[in-house]
C-alpha cells in the first residue's frame, strides 16, 4: 500500500526539496538508460541461442532504442532550468516511465529466464537483478520511482527463482529477497537524511534571504524616503539631521546642527519661523510643531518645506527630545496654486458658459454659488451663498418631489452622480429651467459630505422643444390638436373615468357643404373658414372639454365627467360654430353635422366611442345634415352585431371549433416558399368555414382576443410539431397580435412559455401587428413585449402599412423586421402612373433604406407580379401563389412546390400549377 501511495503523494515538502530532487536525477538517469542498455545486451546475448528472435533480438532493441531516446531527453534537459510546475510533472513523468520500463524489462527477463537453457537461467536472473538495482541506485533521489523499479523488475524474476523447486535457484532467490530489502531500506534511510539536509538548508537559506531582505528594505527606506529625519535637545538645538540633508541643501551635516540649519531659511520666512517654533518650545503643553516655509537647495533655489515634530517626555513630564522631520513639499505647494489657478479659470469659464458652479457642504446644509448666479436668477443674496432650504423653497412646487426623491438617492448611496433637470423662480418670478448636474464626495463612512455641480439654464432648449412636441401634435391650418393627440387625449380621459366611474362623451361633427365652398371660393376661402371654425370652437368649450382637428372638415370634442344620466348638450356650441361668417369680403353660410356618443353605454374602449359617434354623425349626414345625432337604441343594429359575433367567438372556442389555415408567402427572388401566414378560420354549424371577418368584434374585447390568440397559438403550434416531425419545411408562421393583446403585461412571456412547452425554437414564428398597437398609453407595454420576443428569435411584421396611423417614427422605435403591404395598393398596381404604384414604392423604398423586409399581400395576376419584382418587393402571398390550406394539406403543397428558381421570382404558371398540385 506505501509503494501505490507513492505514486499519488508528492515527492518531498518544499519546492526546494522537488528542485533538489530534480537536479540529482537530471544527473543520475542518463547513467541508469546506459546501464540498463549494456545490460538489456549482455541479456540478449546470453540468451539468444536458446529463445526466438523475437525475445533476443526484436524486445532488446525496443528496449534499448526507448533507453536511448529517454536518456537523450534527460541530456537535453540539463541545459533548462524549469519551473516548479514543470518539475512536478517531469518528476511524474519520471514515476510513469519507471513502472513501464521496469514492467517490461521484468517481463522480457521473466520470459528469458523460462524458455532459455536452465543452466543459464541463473545467469539471466543475476542480470536482471543487477540491472534493477543499478536503476534504483541511479533513482534513490526519487525512492517512490526506485521502489516502483525494485517492485516491477526486479521481484517477477525473484518469486520465479523462491519458486522453481531448485535449491540452487531458491538460495538465488533468497539472496535478491535479502539484496532487495536490504536495498530498500539504504534508499529509506538516505531519503530520510536527504531530505532533512535539503530542509535545513532551506531553512537556513530562507532565513538568510528574510534577513537580507529586511536589510534592504531598510536601506530602501531611508534612502527613498523623501522625508529627512531629525532630533534636537529640548531647547530646539539640532542634534541629529539625515543624509539627505546634505543631499537637499548642500550644507553639511555639522553645518546644520544646533541653530546652523537657519541659515538655508528664506529671509522672509525666518521671523515667522523662529517665532513658531519658539512658541512650540516655549509652551507648556507641548503641542506637536508643524511649519511651512522656504528652505534654499543645494543650487540656491527655494523649495517649499515642511517641518514636523513631536516631543518625548520623561517619568515628570519634562521634553527629554523632539523628534522630527523635514518634507519636501514644493511640488505640494505648486499643485495647490495651480489648483487655485485652475479653479479660477473653470470660475471664468462658467460665466462664459453662463453655467453656475455650487459647492455644498452637507455637514452644514451651505450652499456656495458662483459670483456669476445674479445673472441667472435675479437673485442677489445668492452671490454670497445660501443654505439648503433657501435653495429648495425656490424649486417649482410640482418638481419638489423629484428633486427630493434624488437627493434621497445621493444620501442613501444610490449613485455618486447624477443629472437632474427642475424649474426655478427668478428674481423676477418667472421659472427657468435648469440642468443639475453633480458629483458627491463620501466620507470613509459612506456618508455625503461635499457635492460639487453644475448648473446650466436650459429654459430656451425646453421651450423648443415644446414647440415640436406641440407641432407633432397640433393641427398646423387651426392650431387645434391632431387626430393623434385626440387618440392619446381619449385613452387618457377614458383611463381616468374608469378610475373615478364617471361618464365621458364624444361628439363628432364635419362642415356641411365644406367641398362646395372649396370648390367655388377656393382653398384660401376653405383654409379661413376652418380655421374661423376652430376658434369658435375653442371658444366655446366648457372647462375640462378637449376639442381636435381629425382631418379635413372634420372635428371632434371630448366631454368629461358627465354626471349619470346627463346628455350631451352641444346645441348652443355647434349653433355658435355654424354662424355665418365673412371670407373675403363674401359672407358664408356654415352649418355642421354632428354625432355623439356617451362611453361606457355607446362603447367599451376609445375605437368604440369614436366609431360610435361616427355612426351618429353618418346618421345625421344622411338626414340632409344641420343636426346633432346621438347614438340610440335605432342605431344598435351594429351594437346587435356585435354582441352576435361576441356569443359566436365564445360557443366557437367553446366548442373547440377555432381552425387556423396557412396561406404560403414565397420569396420573389427564388421562388422559395418563405413562410405561412396562419389564418383564423371558424366553423359555423350551419354557415359552415368563417373568416374571421364574422366574429371581428371578439378581437376588440379583452378576454375573448385574448382567448383566440391563445387558442390559435396552441392549434399552429401543434401542427408546426406535427410538421417537423414529417420532415416538411414551412420557414416561419406568421400570425396576429392584437392591440387586445398587448394590453396584458405577459403577451411575450405567453407566446414563448408555449413555444417551450412544444419543444420548438421561436425563431419558426413571425408576429402580426397594425400600427394601431403603438397607440395610446400600451405603448410602453407594447415596446417592452416586442424586444423581448424579437431577443428571442422572432421576427416583427407591420401590417397593413400605410393604411392607418402610419409614423416613420414607428420604424424607428419598435423592432420591426417586415413590412406588409395591403392588399388596397396591390389591387390597383394596373399602371407606373397610379397612386398605389407611388405608394407601394414609396413602401419598399423606405424598407430598403432601413434594411426591412417587404412583404405584398392579396397577389391575385401575373401583372401585380410584375410590378412588385419590379420595385423589388422580397416576399408575396394570395391567390396567384395559393389559396389558405388547412394544416393537413400543407405538408404535400410545400414537398409540390418547384424547388428551381432564377432570380427574378418564377414563371407564373408554373406557380399556378404548383398550387393546383398542391390543392389536390
Amino acid at each position: 500500500m506505501k509503494i501505490l501511495e507513492s505514486l499519488r503523494e508528492p515527492e518531498g515538502q518544499s519546492e526546494a526539496l522537488l528542485r533538489e530532487q530534480y537536479l540529482s536525477l537530471r544527473q543520475q538517469i542518463p547513467l541508469m538508460y546506459l546501464l540498463m542498455t549494456i545490460n538489456a545486451a549482455f541479456l540478449a546475448a546470453v540468451a539468444s541461442r536458446d529463445v526466438a528472435p523475437m525475445l533476443s533480438i526484436g524486445v532488446p532493441a525496443a528496449l534499448i532504442l526507448v533507453t536511448s531516446l529517454r536518456a537523450l531527453v534527460w541530456v537535453t534537459r540539463r541545459r533548462s532550468d524549469p519551473s516548479i510546475e514543470t518539475i512536478r510533472r517531469r518528476l511524474r513523468g519520471t514515476k510513469l516511465a519507471a513502472v513501464v520500463l521496469s514492467m517490461l524489462f521484468g517481463a522480457w527477463g521473466l520470459l528469458l529466464f523460462a524458455q532459455a537453457d536452465p543452466l543459464r537461467g541463473s545467469s539471466i536472473a543475476l542480470y536482471v537483478f543487477v540491472g534493477a538495482i543499478g536503476c534504483c541506485y541511479c533513482l534513490q533521489a526519487l525512492p517512490s520511482a526506485a521502489r516502483l523499479v525494485m517492485l516491477f523488475g526486479a521481484a517477477p524474476v525473484t518469486l520465479r527463482l523462491l519458486l522453481s523447486g531448485d535449491w540452487y535457484l531458491v538460495g538465488t532467490g533468497l539472496t535478491f529477497l535479502l539484496a532487495a530489502a536490504v536495498i530498500l531500506r539504504t534508499l529509506a534511510t538516505n531519503r530520510s537524511a536527504f531530505s532533512e539536509v535539503l530542509r535545513s538548508r532551506s531553512e537556513m537559506s530562507d532565513l538568510l534571504h528574510a534577513l537580507e531582505q529586511s536589510q534592504e528594505h531598510y536601506r530602501y527606506s531611508v534612502d527613498l524616503n523623501p522625508q529627512i529625519p531629525w532630533t534636537s535637545d529640548p531647547d530646539g538645538s539640532i542634534c541629529d539631521i539625515g543624509m539627505r540633508w546634505t543631499v537637499l541643501t548642500g550644507m553639511s551635516i555639522e553645518d546644520g546642527m544646533g541653530s546652523g540649519w537657519i541659515r538655508a531659511v528664506h529671509p522672509d520666512d525666518l521671523e515667522r519661523v523662529l517665532d513658531q517654533w519658539r512658541a512650540v518650545l516655549e509652551s507648556e503643553d507641548h503641542p506637536m510643531a508643524d511649519l511651512r516655509y522656504r528652505l534654499r537647495r543645494a543650487d540656491g533655489h527655494y523649495c517649499w518645506v515642511r517641518a514636523r515634530s513631536y516631543p518625548r517626555h520623561d517619568a515628570a513630564g519634562r521634553v527629554v527630545k523632539w523628534y522630527g522631520n523635514l518634507e519636501d513639499i514644493d511640488d505640494q505647494v505648486a499643485a495647490e496654486t495651480a489648483l487655485r489657478d485652475s479653479e479660477e479659470r473653470y470660475r471664468l469659464a462658467s460665466r462664459a458658459t453662463n453655467d453656475l458652479i455650487w459647492d455644498w457642504c452637507h455637514g452644514t446644509d451651505h450652499i456656495d454659488w458662483a459670483d456669476s448666479s445674479d445673472s441667472i436668477y435675479g437673485h442677489v443674496e445668492a452671490a454670497e451663498g445660501t443654505t439648503v432650504g433657501w435653495w429648495r423653497r425656490h424649486i417649482h412646487p410640482e418638481d419638489v418631489a423629484s428633486v427630493d426623491a434624488m437627493t434621497a438617492q445621493v444620501y442613501g448611496g444610490e449613485c455618486d452622480s447624477w443629472s437632474h433637470e427642475f424649474r426655478f423662480r427668478s428674481g423676477d418670478g418667472s421659472y427657468v429651467h435648469l440642468l443639475s448636474r453633480g458629483y458627491v464626495l463620501r466620507g470613509e463612512d459612506g456618508r455625503p459630505r461635499r457635492s460639487i455641480g453644475a448648473l446650466q439654464d436650459v429654459t430656451q432648449s425646453r421651450r423648443a422643444e415644446g414647440e415640436l412636441r406641440r407641432a407633432a401634435y397640433h393641427d398646423v391650418l387651426t392650431d387645434l390638436p391632431n387626430r393623434a393627440y385626440f387618440a392619446v387625449q381619449l385613452e387618457k380621459t377614458l383611463d381616468r373615468a374608469r378610475e373615478h366611474e364617471t361618464r365621458v362623451g364624444v361628439v363628432v361633427f364635419d362642415v356641411d357643404n365644406f367641398k362646395a365652398i372649396n370648390d367655388s371660393l377656393g382653398h384660401g376661402a376653405g383654409d379661413a373658414v376652418l380655421r374661423a371654425v376652430a376658434q369658435r370652437l375653442s371658444d366655446g368649450l366648457t372647462e375640462g372639454a378637449f376639442a381636435a382637428r381629425l382631418g379635413g372638415d372634420e372635428f371632434a370634442i371630448i366631454l368629461p365627467d358627465l354626471d349619470d344620466g346627463t346628455p350631451v348638450l352641444i346645441k348652443d356650441l355647434l349653433e355658435a360654430v355654424a354662424r355665418p361668417m365673412t371670407v373675403d369680403e363674401s359672407v358664408v353660410e356654415v352649418g355642421v353635422s354632428a354625432g355623439a356618443a356617451i362611453w361606457p353605454n355607446d362603447g367599451a374602449n376609445a375605437e368604440a366611442i369614436l366609431k360610435s359617434a361616427d355612426l351618429a354623425l353618418y346618421t345625421a349626414k344622411a338626414r340632409s345634415g344641420g343636426d346633432v345625432e346621438s347614438f340610440h337604441p335605432e342605431l344598435r343594429h351594429a351594437v346587435e352585431t356585435r354582441n352576435s359575433m361576441l356569443r359566436e367567438a365564445r360557443d366557437a372556442l367553446g366548442d373547440e371549433r377555432i381552425i387556423p389555415f396557412y396561406q404560403p408567402k414565397v420569396c420573389l427572388g427564388t421562388g422559395a416558399i418563405v413562410g405561412f401566414e396562419a389564418l383564423l378560420r371558424w366553423h359555423h354549424r350551419e354557415r359552415g368555414l368563417q373568416p374571421p371577418g364574422t366574429i371581428l368584434a371578439a378581437f376588440e374585447d379583452s378576454a375573448l382576443s385574448t382567448q383566440l390568440t391563445d387558442r390559435m397559438l396552441d392549434r399552429v403550434l401543434r401542427d408546426m410539431a406535427d410538421w417537423q416531425e414529417r420532415g416538411y419545411e414551412t420557414g416561419r408562421i406568421a400570425i396576429n397580435g392584437s392591440p387586445v393583446d398587448f394590453r396584458r403585461d405577459d403577451f411575450a412571456e405567453r407566446i414563448l412559455s408555449r413555444f417551450h412547452a412544444h419543444g420548438l425554437p421561436p425563431t419558426l414564428l413571425e408576429l402580426e401587428v397594425t400600427e394601431s398597437v403603438f397607440l395610446g398609453r400600451i405603448a410602453d407595454t407594447v415596446e417592452r413585449a416586442l424586444r423581448t420576443l424579437a431577443q428571442e428569435g422572432v421576427t416583427i411584421a407591420l401590417d397593413d402599412f400605410g393604411t392607418g396611423y402610419a409614423s416613420l417614427t414607428h420604424l424607428q422605435q419598435f423592432p420591426v423586421d417586415v413590412l406588409k403591404i395591403d392588399r388596397s395598393f396591390v389591387s390597383r398596381l394596373d399602371s407606373t402612373n397610379s397612386a398605389d404604384f407611388a405608394i407601394v414604392h414609396g413602401i419598399i423604398d423606405i424598407a430598403q433604406r432601413m434594411d426591412i423586409r417587404t412583404v405584398a399581400e392579396g397577389v391575385e395576376n401575373e401583372a401585380q407580379l410584375d410590378r412588385l419584382c419590379e420595385l423589388g418587393c422580397d416576399i408575396a402571398q394570395g391567390f396567384l401563389f395559393g389559396r389558405a390550406l388547412d394544416s393537413s394539406r400543407v405538408g404535400p403543397f410545400v414537398q409540390g412546390w418547384p424547388q428551381a428558381r432564377t432570380a427574378y421570382c418564377f414563371h407564373p404558371s408554373e406557380a399556378s400549377r404548383a398550387r393546383v398540385s398542391g390543392q389536390r
